[in-house]
This record gives structure tokens, sequence and C-alpha cells, in this order.
């Protein structure tokens, strides 16, 4: 598999994850924000024909156009208030961070660590992007208490007064 940006080419019609937020989100809007520049997504690809049969070898139904998992990143900014305690008191009341403003794997494919390789290309593309024009870190709204789980398993802090606000420090 392969992650690259998302372009025009990609089969995002039938990508379904489970939450239709996420799904109508990359199918309606991910290619538009792109084009405007108000957001990157990337996605997760099969790398090439010996990975197509590897994937058909498994049951799944992929093909070279097929979206397994994406996310999205944009930069924002922060209150050192949406952050938890400990960070907070480290910067000025407002900070530049890279929102991961999406993340999400194929219902077929969820639970075999393709979010997990998602999230860790999300964390390096945000850390090139700060060490280049500045950053704090990665700010996520994690949708629920088990997707808020998820991230606070790969080093994500909750908000002091919002626990579905994270925050990885990338410095």
């Amino acid at each position: 598999m392969r992650l690259e940006p998302l372009t025009g080419r990609h089969d995002r019609s039938e990508f379904d994850c489970g939450v239709e937020a996420l799904d109508a989100w990359l199918k309606q809007t991910a290619l538009q924000h792109q084009t405007k520049g108000i957001s990157r997504t990337f996605v997760a690809v099969p790398a090439d024909e010996a990975g197509l049969r590897s994937w058909a070898q498994l049951g799944f139904m992929v093909d070279a156009c097929s979206i397994l998992g994406f996310y999205a990143l944009t930069s924002a900014f922060v209150l050192t208030d949406d952050l938890p305690a400990k960070q907070a008191k480290r910067y000025p009341r407002q900070i530049p961070v890279t929102r991961l403003g999406r993340l999400a794997t194929r219902v077929d494919m969820q639970g075999q660590g393709l979010g997990r390789l998602l999230l860790a290309d999300a964390v390096n593309r945000a850390r090139t992007a700060a060490q280049a024009v500045g950053g704090a870190g990665l700010f996520v709204d994690a949708k629920n208490e088990e997707v808020a789980r998820f991230y606070q398993r790969y080093g994500f802090a909750p908000g002091a007064d919002q626990p579905l606000k994270l925050f990885l420090p990338l410095w």
C-alpha cells in the first residue's frame, strides 16, 4: 500500500467507513477543499499489481483507484484553553497547530492497523510542516470517547475541560 495526495483519479464513490459524515465529506468535499488549499487529504491505495493480487487473495474487493483509508490535515490556531493543562502552561494564549480533521478506514479493513499507519503518516507530515513554518503540535477533535481512546493510545492527551479535544506536542 502507498499513501498519496487525493486526486480526481481516486474512486471516492465506493468508500464506506461506516460513518456517514466521514463518507460524505470524502465523496463531496475533500477534493474541493484540496483544490482551494483549505486542507490536504491523503489516501491509502494499493501500491501496485502485486498488492492488488494480495488484497484479492485476502478477499478484499479493490482496484488500482480504490481508497482503503484517508486522513485530512489543515493549518489552524487553537487556544491554550483547549489543550491539556500540562501543555497549556508552556505556550502563549493562542498557538499554531496542524489539525487532523478526519481519519477513516474502509469498514472491511478496520482493526488491521491501517488507522495506525494513517495516523503515523499524519504525525510525520505535521512534524515536517512544523519544522518548515512552525507549529506546536497535532490537534484533533475526536467524535466520541472510543475515537478519543484510539488517539490516546498514540500519545495524544485530552484537553483539561474537553476530553474529546486532543493534542500531541511535536516538540
